[in-house]
């Protein structure tokens, strides 16, 4: 079987102590947020300057618009620039950014690019001062700075095109290039109702947290609402100091009742997965791959991998795959069709 590439597995550490312990006590602050304490998403589009010949060709029609704008307001006269404007070395990006809650005016944050274009490479560029603006409109940030770009996708371009250096690397950040112009304001003092917001939804977690806060406070303070959200009544005595009370709230540790993680960064093809994730027996076709769990000793002819006849950790069959090169696109479409047959019980989460 022909090899594409190898990708590094890391292991995280165990989701649960043991298989028949139990998981360790958390801090309600790991497990669930504030309404309000959110991160709020920002995008914006952009310009990266000074890339080798790997920019955006003629075929991109609005990176030369957008660069004789850039030119207009710096007081360069364009007119008859028009058809004169054919360098490749510049590209038309995407830029996103979340916007982290109690950030102030000046605070730096990173600024991921990724090309929208047909450009080949943004290795070397530098991101042209552009605005980010939030779901309203409203800009909020900028952002300007060298792009420091990805690991390179894998390599398939069409005979004739020159492959650039280090690959293709459409996809990059801007290290502390976003500067916040503009904050979201949030007050906590003088309110007088808090909604805890639990990450995963579980009402035995929504359980323990009311039983933990009521516990400490020696009143009735929580109640949960749903699986979802817990509701504090905020002491008459302490509406004055929100914050204070939110501190204390938030320390307090219960033991959540979750299932494993799996999480899978499709740029750089690293895998964090649990010790004990198990995957039932099954079998899965994909391509020219198969892969089967709980199967008879003898595979079918042609079928490239066996794996053992039990139910097995999804750590071995990450390895096994590995060892054969997986792709990261087909190992995310295995994972998550033993997921969609219920041999997989875990989250797939997918960044990058």
């Amino acid at each position: 079987m022909k090899r594409h590439g190898c990708f590094a597995v890391v292991l995280a550490i165990a989701l649960f102590l043991s298989s028949t312990g139990r998981a360790g006590a958390e801090r309600i602050e790991d497990i669930a947020h504030v309404e309000g304490v959110t991160d709020n998403p920002l995008v914006g589009y952009g310009l990266v300057v000074g890339l080798p010949g790997t920019g955006d060709t003629k075929m991109t029609p609005f990176t030369r618009r957008s660069l004789e704008s850039a030119l207009s307001r710096l007081g360069v006269n364009v007119k008859d620039l028009d058809q004169k404007i054919r360098g490749h070395n510049v590209a038309a990006v995407f830029m996103t950014a979340r916007l982290a809650p109690f950030l102030r005016v000046g605070s730096r944050m990173t600024v991921q690019v990724a090309s929208i274009g047909d450009a080949r490479s943004l290795l070397g560029g530098t991101l042209l001062l552009a605005a980010l603006k939030g779901p309203d409109g409203q800009v909020y940030a900028t952002a300007q700075g060298p792009v420091n770009t990805l690991t390179a996708s894998p390599k398939g371009y069409p005979a004739g095109k020159k492959e650039p250096i280090g690959g293709r690397r459409t996809v990059g950040l801007v290290s502390g290039g976003g500067l916040v112009v503009r904050n979201v304001p949030v007050v906590f003092n003088g309110r007088k109702h808090l909604w805890i917001n639990l990450d995963r939804s579980s009402f035995t977690t929504a359980t323990r947290i009311v039983r933990a806060i009521n516990a400490d406070f020696s009143a009735h303070l929580a109640r949960a609402s749903d699986a979802g959200t817990v509701n504090v009544t905020v002491p008459q005595s302490q509406e004055n100091d929100v914050v204070g009370l939110m501190a204390r709230i938030l320390s307090l540790q219960v033991t959540p009742d979750r299932i494993p993680l799996v999480v899978i960064n499709q740029q750089t093809g690293t895998i964090v997965i649990g010790r004990d994730v198990i995957v039932s027996p099954c079998a899965v076709s994909q391509k020219d791959l198969t892969i089967q769990v709980g199967a008879p000793s003898v595979p079918p002819p042609g079928q490239p991998l066996k794996l053992v006849s039990r139910a097995v950790t999804l750590r071995s069959v990450v390895r096994a795959l590995n060892l054969l090169g997986t792709r990261t696109p087909d190992l995310i479409a295995i994972l998550e069709a033993l997921k969609e047959s219920g041999a997989l019980q875990a989250e797939i989460r997918i960044v990058g």
